[in-house]
């Protein structure tokens, strides 16, 4: 006769057995659903003005504004299991002491299907400014 524990046992082996293969056939779903989305960004301006530092007097920093286009479908990549969308655009720049920053200057969160069709014409949403700027 088997004891209640081998019981507990054998049944709880055969339920994650079966909830493993049911998140192994929900990954792979995912996986051939999701298609590459078609988009193309592009700058049209960018402008860089020297200004002075709200929290410190004395200190030199440059403010960038940057406009750009940004176009793209996002349809196919809402199926059963998108519920939303975060979008960014981020700018990429050397300093003159030699550091890459990466920054991001604006974002969006696209949450229907219906809104996914994207056609922006924009500057920067956030300040775009070099922090390493020198004292005068």
């Amino acid at each position: 006769m088997h004891t209640i524990y081998s019981r507990i046992n054998n049944t709880s082996a055969l339920l994650s057995t079966c909830l493993m293969c049911l998140v192994g056939a929900i990954a792979v779903s995912s996986y051939f659903m999701t298609t590459d989305p078609r988009g193309t960004i592009g700058v049209a301006s960018i402008q860089v003005f020297p200004g002075n530092a709200r929290r410190y007097v004395n200190k030199q920093q440059d403010f960038a504004f940057l406009h750009f286009n940004v176009s793209a479908d996002l349809t196919p990549l809402f199926n059963w299991n998108t519920k939303q969308l975060f979008l960014y655009v981020s700018a990429e720049y050397t300093n003159p002491q030699g550091i890459r920053n990466d920054v991001v200057i604006w974002d969006k969160i696209v949450r229907r299907k219906e809104d996914a069709n994207i056609t922006i014409t924009s500057r920067n949403k956030y300040t775009f400014r070099e922090l390493s700027s020198t004292f005068r």
